[in-house]
């Protein structure tokens, strides 16, 4: 019966722990995808032309994401920021 118990606490703590934290939003890779598309449909940065890479994030309920579109042929690369919030970009902007 002891042997059963050990493992069973455990178990029980662990997922009392997760329910209790807080969820994530969106990963590192759904807040780069969500800033690109952002991009692409204001016409910064076509989706066919350049890749995403991430930067830093930083932020709580509210993210700000900052990706490097590099470019997928010749031209320069664009520094961005896309500010997160519940899932849905709120914000773009260009950094020089």
């Amino acid at each position: 019966m002891r042997a059963i118990a050990g493992p069973l606490v455990a178990f029980l703590f662990a997922a009392a722990l997760g329910l209790a934290a807080p969820a994530l939003a969106t990963s590192v890779d759904e807040q780069v995808s969500l800033c690109a598309a952002a991009l692409d449909a204001e016409g910064i940065a076509a989706s066919d032309a350049y890749r995403a890479r991430f930067v830093k994030s930083r932020g709580g309920a509210a993210k700000t994401v900052r990706v490097k579109m590099i470019p997928l042929g010749e031209g320069e690369s664009i520094i961005a920021e896309c500010k997160i919030k519940r899932g849905a970009v709120t914000d773009v902007s260009v950094k020089a």
